[in-house]
């Protein structure tokens, strides 16, 4: 979703079936990715500004992908955003970054506050494909 001052953010609400098989999950945790990537793409709407993507596939897990140039009015979408993250992210929570054209230590902090009140909760957190500067500040190792 690409992130508009004037445009809520939600995050999709339809309640995923419980998921047994590991593989299964896998499957759908890398399906969200892809959908999330997609549902975030800025190239799609023309321009390079924050955008965020936002899919729940699994009770409890989350996928969350960012492109795109997060300024300040990015980061604070982003951090509005994150509570509601936070608390669907029980479970599991997969952030992708491979598409984050250039980030600063204020989105540095969002994703670390978010990061770690989801590991609060005993969440399982994954950074995926973060650029190097932003996975120094978060003490990410690969």
């Amino acid at each position: 979703m690409t992130i508009d001052t004037e445009a809520p953010v939600r995050i999709r609400t339809d309640e995923p079936a419980p998921v047994a098989d590991p593989e299964d999950l896998g499957r759908r945790r890398r399906a969200a990715v892809a959908q999330a990537v997609a549902q975030a793409d800025p190239a799609a709407s023309g321009h390079h500004r924050a955008a965020v993507g936002v899919r729940r596939y699994a009770p409890g897990s989350v996928a969350l992908a960012l492109r795109g140039r997060f300024d300040r009015v990015g980061r604070e979408r982003l951090r509005a955003l994150a509570a509601d993250v936070e608390r669907q992210a029980r479970t599991e929570l997969v952030i992708d970054l491979s598409g984050l054209e250039h980030c600063d230590s204020g989105l540095a902090r969002v994703l670390g506050r978010l990061r770690i009140r989801c590991l609060a909760h005993g969440a399982r957190v994954e950074l995926t494909d973060p650029p190097e500067a932003l996975a120094a500040e978060l003490g990410h190792r690969s």
